[in-house]
C-alpha cells in the first residue's frame, strides 16, 4: 500500500513539474545562463581584477569608450570569433529599425523549436514586436530571435541575414559575416571583438535598445493566447551584482566559449567591454567586470572641446555667398587617461572642398576627428550653420571656374 502511494506521489510530481514548465518558461529558465554548463569548480581559476587583466582567459577582449569609440584596452581585437547569442544585438536593432513596437508578430512554424535557450513559442502564438524584443534579448531565446527574422525579413530568413550583414557593413564592422539570427554554431558566422564593440556602440544610440538591454526581469504579455503572461530575467549577471552595468547581452555555445558585451555608466562615461571565448560562463562576467572596473581606473578627466576653436567654413558654388559656416554638430567631448600625454592630441578637419546650392542648414559637409598619437580616437560631424540659397557671387563663380 505504501509503495502503491509512493509511486503515485511520483507520478504527480512528474506531472506537476512539466506543467510548471510549460506555463512559466522562464521561471523554468531562470537557473540557466545561455545553456552554459555548470561551471567545473575543480579547475582552478586566477580571479581577474582591473590589475591584472594579463591574465584573462578571454581569447579576444576590448574596452571602448562608448562616446567616442576610443579603445581603451584590447587583446587580439580582430581575431576571427563566434559571437554566439551577442548575435542578438543586431537582430534586436534591426527589430528596432525595421518594425513598429506595437505590431503583431505572427510566430511563423520555422521558428518553433530552435535549439538551445528559448522563450518556448508555439506556432501562431502572437504578441506585439516590443515584447517579443524583450523577451528574446532577457532570456537569449533562439526561437524569439528566429521569430523576428522571420517578421521583419517578410517570411526569408536569408532576407534578414542580408539585412544583417548590410547593417554590419553600414556600422564598419567589416570583419563580420552573420548566417542566421541567434548565435547558433556556423562556419560562415564569425566576427571579431573589434567589431562586436562596433555594433554594441551603435545600437546603445538608440534609447528603446538601452532599456531592453538595462532591464533586469519583466512580465511579458502575449497577445494569443491572451492568458499566456511570463516573467523573463536577463542572463546578464551583472545587471544583479555589478552597481555601475546598464547592459547588453551574453553569449554561449561550445566552439564559441564565454561571450559577453558588457556597457557601463559611472560618472557620466559610458564603457562597452568584449570577451570572447572565455574558459567558461563564469570567467566572462569576471573579466568584463575586471575591463570595465579597468577604464573606470585610469580614466583622468572628461574633456569638451570649445566649439568656438571647431568652427570653420567651406567655400559654395551657384550661391550668394563664397562661403558658409559649419560647426560641429554635438559638443564635442572625450576621454583623458592617466597614461595619456595630452600634447599627444591632435585634431583634423576632413571638409568638402567646396559644396553647391541649395543646401539645408545642418546638412553634413565633413567630420572632425580627434587623434591621439596620429591614431583616431573620436569623430564628429561637420554641418552647415545656415541655409546655403542659390544666387551668383563672383568669388564663388571663380573658385569654381577654377578649382571645381
Amino acid at each position: 500500500m505504501n509503495e502503491m502511494i509512493f509511486k503515485r506521489l511520483i507520478i504527480f510530481s512528474i506531472v506537476f513539474v512539466q506543467i510548471f514548465i510549460a506555463f512559466n518558461p522562464a521561471r523554468a529558465m531562470d537557473s540557466i545562463v545561455d545553456d552554459a554548463p555548470p561551471v567545473d569548480e575543480s579547475k582552478p581559476y586566477i580571479p581577474v581584477t582591473a590589475d591584472n587583466l594579463q591574465d584573462m582567459t578571454a581569447q579576444a577582449a576590448i574596452l571602448i569608450d562608448a562616446t567616442t569609440g576610443r579603445v581603451l584596452y584590447e587583446k587580439n581585437p580582430d581575431a576571427k570569433a563566434m559571437p554566439a547569442s551577442t548575435t542578438k544585438m543586431m537582430t534586436c536593432i534591426l527589430g528596432l529599425e525595421n518594425a513598429n513596437d506595437d505590431d503583431i508578430v505572427e510566430v511563423d512554424k520555422r521558428a518553433v523549436g530552435v535549439e538551445g535557450s528559448a522563450i518556448y513559442i508555439n506556432e501562431g502564438d502572437k504578441i506585439k514586436m516590443s515584447e517579443l524584443l524583450q523577451a528574446t534579448m532577457l532570456a537569449s531565446g533562439n526561437d524569439g530571435a528566429a521569430a523576428i527574422a522571420y517578421y521583419v525579413g517578410k517570411g526569408s530568413l536569408e532576407t534578414f541575414v542580408q539585412m544583417m550583414n548590410d547593417k554590419a557593413k553600414e556600422i564598419g564592422a567589416t570583419n563580420t559575416h552573420f548566417n542566421n539570427p541567434h548565435g547558433l554554431t556556423d562556419p560562415n558566422h564569425y566576427t571579431t571583438a573589434r567589431d562586436l564593440a562596433k555594433i554594441a556602440r551603435y545600437a546603445y544610440q538608440n534609447e528603446k535598445f538601452r532599456k531592453i538591454v538595462s532591464t533586469k526581469e519583466q512580465e511579458i504579455q502575449w497577445v494569443n493566447p491572451a492568458e499566456r503572461k511570463d516573467i523573463y530575467g536577463s542572463t546578464n549577471r551583472l545587471l544583479w551584482n555589478y552597481d555601475d552595468a546598464t547592459g547588453i547581452k551574453t553569449g554561449y555555445t561550445d566552439a564559441a566559449g564565454g561571450c559577453l558585451v558588457a556597457s557601463a555608466q559611472k560618472n557620466g562615461v559610458t564603457l562597452i567591454a568584449v570577451v570572447l571565448k572565455t574558459s567558461d560562463s563564469r570567467a566572462r562576467f569576471v573579466e568584463g567586470r575586471a575591463l570595465l572596473d579597468y577604464g573606470f581606473k585610469h580614466i583622468k578627466e572628461m574633456k569638451t572641446v570649445d566649439e568656438q576653436k571647431l568652427i570653420s567654413s567651406i567655400y559654395t558654388h551657384n550661391s550668394t555667398n563664397y562661403k558658409t559656416t559649419v560647426k560641429p554638430i554635438q559638443p564635442f567631448t572625450y576621454l583623458v587617461m592617466d597614461t595619456d600625454n595630452v600634447n599627444d592630441f591632435s585634431w583634423k578637419m576632413n571638409l568638402l572642398a567646396y559644396i553647391d546650392a541649395p543646401l539645408k542648414q545642418g546638412a553634413k559637409v565633413g567630420t572632425v576627428d580627434l587623434l591621439y598619437q596620429g591614431n583616431v580616437v573620436g569623430s564628429v560631424d561637420m554641418v552647415t550653420t545656415e541655409e546655403v540659397t542659390e544666387g551668383f557671387n563672383l568669388l564663388g563663380f571663380l573658385h569654381k571656374l577654377f578649382f571645381s
